[in-house]
């Protein structure tokens, strides 16, 4: 039985936490500090952003959290680089308590620090590249079969699922239904690997985006980003499964828009890896 530490139990708590448990906890304050400092000093603003969202995530290890980003940023180590790389490194050596949860916990911490004034681009490389990595890493855990799929395909198959979730809202309505087809159709179309697109529409639902435009743009931004993985199957399974989401309660004229929209840009992409 592992040794329980206690020395660091957070405010208003007597809860007591194992070294793995504590471990992961330090590597989300390490990687809130990396994406705080991406584009430049860490402000007041982006720690009063991370107290919150480590208040609503992980309240139990708020002392935990909060403190080793502060003691990060007090010292001001240059190589935000290397702080990413460590936090990595932290969670692959503990990826046996890691699970779908925490792992949306995670990106919905980093994401609150990031959008502090608004994302910039070396905010949305570093968040895309954590994305990526969590997969990857979870997906040892499960199969290292998992690990054959190459990451651009990868982040295909969970960008298939923030694009049904901008289509389950694209009337305003998240319905149980139209999560209920999702989840359907993603395991006919993927698989075994249909938790990619699962995870990803449970991380964009998580932290409450209702703008359909923003979340179209940047699935289409991710497609592009990782074109040479695209090819006909896989353009078949994004209008599949997005087809199957919008026909749930009848397509509305807001659903047809998005996805005429998207056969229209799906195609402008898939021609232009072609040329």
């Amino acid at each position: 039985m592992q040794k329980k530490i206690s020395n660091l139990a957070p405010k208003n708590s007597d809860m007591e936490f194992t070294p793995k448990e504590e471990s992961l906890y330090r590597a989300i304050a390490e990687l809130a500090y990396a994406i705080a400092g991406a584009d430049n000093e860490v402000t007041d603003d982006e720690i009063e952003a991370l107290e919150k969202a480590v208040s609503y995530n992980f309240a139990e290890a708020e002392k935990i959290i909060v403190n080793h980003f502060k003691f990060l940023n007090q010292n001001k180590r240059p190589r935000l680089d290397l702080h990413y790389q460590h936090a990595i490194s932290i969670i692959e050596m503990n990826k046996s308590i890691l699970d779908r949860i925490r792992i949306r916990k995670f990106i919905y911490i980093l994401e609150k620090v990031a959008e502090v004034g608004g994302v910039v681009e070396a905010e949305r490389d570093l968040l895309e590249k954590f994305e990526l990595d969590m997969l990857h890493i979870h997906a040892s855990k499960k199969s290292e079969k998992h690990l054959y799929m190459s990451p651009e395909l990868a982040n295909l198959y969970s960008t298939i699922g923030q694009l049904a979730y901008a289509m389950a809202i694209a009337d305003h309505v998240l319905l149980e239904e139209e999560r209920k087809a999702f989840l359907t159709v993603i395991k006919e179309n993927l698989g075994e690997f249909d938790w990619l697109a699962k995870d990803r529409f449970q991380a964009v639902q998580d932290i409450m985006i209702k703008d359909v435009e923003s979340t179209y743009d940047h699935a289409l931004y991710l497609i592009r980003k990782n074109i040479n993985a695209l090819d006909q199957d896989v353009i078949d399974k994004f209008l599949n499964v997005i087809w199957r989401v919008a026909e749930v309660a009848g397509i509305t004229g807001e659903e047809q828009a998005l996805i005429d929209l998207f056969e229209k840009d799906i195609m402008a992409i898939w021609k232009s890896k072609q040329s």
